[in-house]
C-alpha cells in the first residue's frame, strides 16, 4: 500500500497499513485453500496417455543426434562428444568425436547384440551378457542400459498420483514389473510436470531402497519436441555414491534420414573413422 502523503488522512493510513498484513494473510490462505481444492479435484489422467507420453518421449522410427556425456567421479571429470544414430526399436550406434585421443570409440546396437569398436587396434568386440552389467564407456551408465529396450506399456504396471514436494505439484507415476517382464529394477517412480507430463526425475529400487536416481532439466523443443534436454544419473549406494553421469543433448533430429547400412560391422567402421 502507498504511504498517504496528507497528514490528515496519517491515522487512518497507519491504520489500513497496520490491517493490511492480516487482510492478506486472509487473502493468502483462501487463494492456497482454493489451489489445493481445485488440485484435490483435478482429474488423473489416463495411464495409457501418461505411457504412450514416456514412451515416444526420444523415440522415433529414426534418429541422429549429437549430445555431451560428462562423467564425474572422486578420481576427476571426463568429458565426451558423442555422434549417435538410431533405427526402430533395435538399432543405434554412438561413436565417440571428442576428446581426439578416444575419437572413433563406438558402441553398435543391432539384432545380433551389443558391440563396442576400438579404432586404434581396428577391433570390434561382442559383449558377452555376463558382461552387460558392467559401466559403459567409463559411465554411471551400464551396457545394459543400452541393451535393454524397455516398455513402459508392456512390461509395468503402473498407477498415477498427484504429489507436492517442496511446494510443486507433481503428477507421480508408480511402475512395477508385470510377472515375467525383462526388467532389472523391482521398481521405479517418475516425478513429472503436472501439466505437460515431463519426466523431471526417476528414482529406481532394488531390494526395497533407491539404488539411483536419474534427473531431468532444462526442457526446451529440440528436433520438433519439447523434451528435457539434460540427463543426470545418481548412484545412491556403493562406491559410486555421490558421482554422476551428466548427458546432455545438443543437437537432435527426429525422423532422420538414416542409411540402414550403418548398423552393420562394416557400417560402423565407416562411420567411426569419419571424422
Amino acid at each position: 500500500m502507498k504511504r498517504m502523503k496528507l497528514k490528515s488522512l496519517l491515522l487512518v493510513g497507519l491504520m489500513l497499513a497496520l490491517g493490511a498484513p492480516a487482510l492478506a494473510q486472509d487473502d493468502g490462505d483462501k487463494a492456497k485453500t482454493a489451489k489445493a481444492q481445485k488440485a484435490k479435484e483435478q482429474k488423473l489422467p489416463s495411464v495409457e496417455e501418461v505411457t504412450d507420453k514416456l514412451d515416444d518421449l526420444y523415440r522415433a522410427d529414426s534418429s541422429h543426434g549429437t549430445i555431451e556425456m560428462t562423467v564425474v567421479t572422486d578420481r576427476g571429470k571426463r568429458t565426451l562428444q558423442i555422434e549417435q544414430w538410431t533405427r526402430g526399436d533395435d538399432q543405434a550406434l554412438m561413436v565417440i568425436r571428442k576428446p581426439t585421443r578416444e575419437a572413433g570409440t563406438a558402441t553398435l546396437r543391432n539384432d545380433d547384440g551389443l558391440w563396442n569398436y576400438a579404432p586404434r587396434a581396428d577391433r570390434l568386440i561382442r559383449i558377452p551378457s555376463g558382461l552387460l552389467s558392467d559401466s559403459w564407456m567409463g559411465s554411471h551408465f551400464t551396457n545394459d542400459d543400452l541393451m535393454r529396450e524397455t516398455s513402459f506399456e508392456e512390461d509395468y504396471e503402473t498407477k498415477l498420483s498427484w504429489a507436492t514436494v517442496d511446494g510443486t505439484r507433481y503428477l507421480k507415476e508408480t511402475l512395477t514389473p508385470k510377472k515375467g517382464a525383462p526388467v532389472v529394477w523391482e521398481k521405479i517412480e517418475y516425478l513429472m510436470t503436472a501439466d505437460e507430463w515431463l519426466p523431471v526425475e526417476a528414482s529406481y529400487f532394488d531390494d526395497g531402497k533407491v539404488v539411483r536416481v536419474m534427473k531431468f532439466s532444462n526442457i526446451k523443443e529440440l528436433g520438433g519436441r519439447r523434451i528435457p534436454t539434460v540427463m543426470e544419473l545418481l548412484p545412491q549406494t556403493g562406491e559410486d555414491k555421490g558421482e554422476k553421469t551428466r548427458v546432455e543433448y545438443k543437437e537432435m533430429e527426429f525422423g532422420a534420414d538414416v542409411d540402414k547400412g550403418m548398423f552393420t560391422k562394416r557400417g560402423l567402421r565407416r562411420v567411426a573413422r569419419r571424422r
